[in-house]
């Protein structure tokens, strides 16, 4: 299946912008993921709206073309995990990933309801510390990163929101199994959610399986795996008298059924946001420009002066156009836009409390 894959590629450029609903596997990283799919369809640029680890399963968004200057508009939505946990053990990762750090000795015959108690004293708003093994950064470095040096830092706690945690189930067998589906804000760690309720628990606990099946109206039913698309791929180069990879431009449609690719007009549609064509242009290169200023105030507030220069002139040179569409722009990318042409010192102190 990989090889016609690569045939795939060779031949066809899709130039689509819009969304796939990836199921992800386990045991392969979002990057990985994401980037095979771009592979095997001869796509642009791809991104993703939310990151999976490598042990974690199920819904990824995948940006395709254009459509990845708009993952923001689902990175920060909620999300809907199916979790699995083991009582009696903790690990420096808080899944089966990382080395038993914390294990429990005693009995683990602890009653469904006093389970049921803890784990339902979790909804609703609560403090986190989020796990060092996860992409935040401290002083401009990943946590995983100073964790793979066995540095450890201390995380502040942040405030998240657990919806709901429905259909517990507990196996008292040679082990103490517990599942569950949770319904959580954006930036909720489950591994951390799973770390807290053993320690409640006082009998430490780990997560042995993550799938997420929600992010906020797109559900796992929806999406394919990339082995359906590998599958599929292969059949449709078999059956059809002429080759999909040979020309995607007479095959568009095809490959778009087998890869469930939903147009970027669902993202708007969803925002209830009335694009035309020329508005859609217009927000594609203020997009750009977004980027642009964001890494010049990065520049500004890591260094304290411009490198990238010749961003500054382009954006200069398209000051009429970028105050014309200052609403689609967003306040805050006005603002300091306006502050970066006329003095970025200022800038380089707004952007830290923005």
């Amino acid at each position: 299946m990989i090889r016609q894959g690569c045939e795939l590629k060779e031949k066809c450029t899709f130039k689509n912008d819009g969304i796939v609903l990836l199921n992800k596997s386990r045991g392969i990283s979002s990057f990985k993921a994401i980037n095979k799919l771009k592979w095997i369809i001869g796509s642009g640029k791809v991104g993703h709206a939310g990151t999976l680890d490598p042990i974690a399963e199920g819904l990824l968004i995948v940006m395709i073309n254009n459509a990845t200057k708009f993952s923001d508009n689902l990175m920060k939505k909620d999300k809907e995990y199916f979790v699995e946990l083991e009582l009696g053990y903790e690990t420096d990762t808080y899944d089966t990933e990382g080395e038993i750090t914390e294990k429990y000795e005693g009995n683990l015959n602890i009653s469904d309801e006093k389970i049921l108690e803890v784990i339902n004293s979790f909804t609703g708003e609560i403090m986190q510390v989020p796990p060092m093994h996860s992409a935040i950064k401290i002083n401009g470095e990943k946590l995983y990163e100073l964790a793979r040096k066995g540095i450890e830092v201390e995380r502040e706690a942040r405030k998240v929101k657990v919806y709901s945690i429905r259909e517990i189930n507990v196996e008292h067998k040679e082990k103490c199994k517990i599942s569950f589906y949770t319904e959580v804000s954006s930036g909720t760690y489950i591994r951390s959610l799973v770390r807290d309720i053993g320690r409640k628990l006082g009998v430490y606990a780990t997560m042995t399986k993550l799938v997420r099946t929600k992010i906020d109206k797109y559900n796992i039913e929806e999406s394919v795996s990339m082995e359906e698309i590998e599958e599929k791929l292969g059949k449709a180069k078999e059956t059809s008298e002429e080759n999909v990879c040979k020309d995607i431009s007479n095959n568009l449609e095809k490959v778009k059924e087998i890869i469930k690719f939903k147009n970027i007009e669902c993202i708007f549609n969803y925002e209830k946001i009335s694009v035309s064509e020329e508005k859609y242009k217009n927000i594609i290169k203020l997009e750009k420009y977004k980027y642009m200023i964001w890494g010049l105030c990065e520049q500004l507030s890591e260094k304290g002066e411009i490198q990238n220069k010749e961003y500054l002139e382009l954006l200069k040179k398209e000051k009429d156009f970028i105050i014309k569409n200052k609403s689609l722009l967003g306040r805050k990318f006005e603002l300091l836009f306006r502050l970066m042409i006329i003095s970025p010192i200022f800038v380089k102190y707004l952007y830290r409390i923005l």
